[in-house]
C-alpha cells in the first residue's frame, strides 16, 4: 500500500516537472512570438529567437527606393541629351557651371555628366556605393629612366632615374616629390644615344648611389609619408612597364625581393580609355585630349611624372575613382576590375591582394614591339 502511494506522488512529481518544463518553453515561444510582431509593426526595434535578443535588418525605405528611381531615370534623360549636344554646346553648358571647358567632345561629356549626377545624388541625399568612393588617400606616381641602346635588342636596361610625384586625392594636388639618380653596375658606361634621349649625363650616374641604396630612401620617403600605416595609396603609372618590366628587372640583378607594392598598380592609359570610353592612347594623346600640354623635357623621368600626376589629377577632378586595373603574378600582368571585400586594401597594406581575387592573365598590354620601344625609350625621335 505504502509503496504504491509513493508511487503515485512520484508520477505526480513528474507529470508536475514536465508540466512546469513545458510551460517554460511556451513561455519561451511565446515571447518570441510577440516579439516578432512587436518588431513587424514598429514597436519594438529587437526580436528573440531561441530566447537570445538580436538586430533585426534594416528594411529598405519604399520612398527613399522610389526617389532614388526617379533621380536614375532624370540622369538618364540628361545623359541622352548630353549625347546629342556638340562640343560648342557642351562647352558652354560647362561654363555656366564653371567648370573646365577644355578637352575633346568625349572628354567634355563625361565631365558634364558627372556633374549632374553628383548634382542630383545631393539632392536626393543618395549615398554613393561602393564602388564610387576612392579607396586611395594618395597615388604613388612612378615613371623610370633606364640605360638603353639604339640598336642592341638585348640590351639590359638598369634603371637609373627613379622619380616618384605624390598626389593626394583629397585636394587633387601634388604634395610631394622624390627622385635619385642610380648607377647602373652592367653598363655603366652610358651610350650617346642615351644621354641624348633622358639628358641624363654619365657625370651624374658616376656620382649616384647603387640602386639598391636608392631604393631604400625611397621606401623611406614613403615611411615618412605615412603610406601604407596611416594612409592607403596605390602606385600610378603610364602603363603596364615600370612595375612588370623596369623593376622587376632590376630588383633581381641588386639582389632585392620585387616588393609588395610594385605587385597592383593603376595603369592610367586603362583609367582614361575606360573612364571617357575612348580608344587607346599614349601620354601625348591624353594630354592633347584634355587640353593640355607637356611641361619639362619628355623623357625626363620626373617631368613625365609630373604630367602623368596632372593628368590623374583631371581624371579626379571629372569625378574619376581610381581603383587597382593591373597586378603581376608569375610573370604575368593580369587585369583586376575591382576590388572585392576579401581583396581590399588595408592601412597596413594599402594595395595587397588575396588569392582568391586573381584572374586568368590575359594578352599583356604593349606586346606589340612599337609600343615597347616608345616605352623604353630607344625608338628615334
Amino acid at each position: 500500500m505504502g509503496s504504491k502511494t509513493e508511487q503515485r506522488e512520484l508520477n505526480n512529481n513528474k507529470n508536475f516537472t514536465e508540466q512546469k518544463d513545458d510551460s517554460k518553453q511556451n513561455s519561451c515561444e511565446a515571447s518570441a512570438i510577440s516579439s516578432s510582431t512587436q518588431a513587424t509593426s514598429n514597436e519594438s526595434d529587437t526580436t528573440v529567437t531561441d530566447c537570445k535578443i538580436y538586430k533585426p535588418k534594416p528594411r529598405l525605405d519604399d520612398s527613399s527606393a522610389t526617389q532614388t528611381d526617379d533621380v536614375m531615370t532624370k540622369l538618364s534623360r540628361i545623359n541622352g541629351a548630353i549625347n546629342r549636344m556638340t562640343k560648342e554646346q557642351l562647352q558652354t553648358k560647362l561654363a555656366e557651371f564653371r567648370l573646365n571647358t577644355c578637352g575633346v567632345k568625349d572628354v567634355l561629356k563625361k565631365r558634364l555628366k558627372n556633374h549632374y549626377k553628383r548634382q542630383k545624388f545631393a539632392q536626393c541625399n543618395r549615398m554613393l556605393s561602393e564602388d564610387e568612393i576612392m579607396k586611395f588617400d594618395f597615388l604613388v606616381v612612378i615613371d623610370y629612366e633606364a640605360t638603353c641602346s639604339e640598336n642592341n635588342e638585348n640590351f639590359v636596361h638598369e634603371i637609373i632615374e627613379f622619380p616618384a610625384v605624390l598626389v593626394d586625392t583629397r585636394t587633387k594636388s601634388i604634395s610631394n616629390t622624390f627622385q635619385k639618380f642610380c648607377k647602373p653596375k652592367k653598363n655603366p658606361k652610358l651610350t650617346d644615344f642615351c644621354t641624348k634621349l633622358t639628358g641624363i649625363t654619365q657625370q651624374q650616374v658616376d656620382k649616384a648611389k647603387d640602386f639598391a641604396e636608392v631604393f631604400k630612401e625611397f621606401e623611406e620617403w614613403m615611411a615618412i609619408h605615412r603610406l601604407g600605416t596611416d594612409f592607403q595609396f596605390a602606385i600610378l603609372t603610364d602603363g603596364p612597364w615600370d612595375m612588370s618590366r623596369f623593376l622587376k628587372t632590376q630588383t633581381e640583378l641588386s639582389s632585392i625581393p620585387f616588393p609588395p607594392w610594385a605587385k597592383h598598380w593603376i595603369n592610367l592609359r586603362k583609367a582614361y580609355t575606360a573612364f571617357y570610353s575612348c580608344g587607346r592612347v599614349n601620354l601625348h594623346q591624353m594630354l592633347d585630349e584634355l587640353g593640355m600640354k607637356f611641361e619639362g623635357r619628355p623623357h625626363c623621368g620626373l617631368d613625365d611624372a609630373r604630367n602623368i600626376a596632372a593628368i590623374a589629377i583631371k581624371l579626379l577632378q571629372d569625378g574619376c575613382v581610381m581603383r587597382i586595373n593591373e597586378h603581376y603574378h608569375d610573370g604575368q600582368i593580369s587585369p583586376r576590375k575591382s576590388l572585392s571585400k576579401s581583396s581590399r586594401s588595408t592601412k597596413s597594406q594599402p594595395c595587397q591582394k588575396s588569392k582568391s581575387s586573381e584572374t586568368a592573365p590575359i594578352e599583356q598590354e604593349g606586346e606589340n614591339i612599337e609600343e615597347l620601344l616608345e616605352y623604353i625609350r630607344i625608338q628615334k625621335s
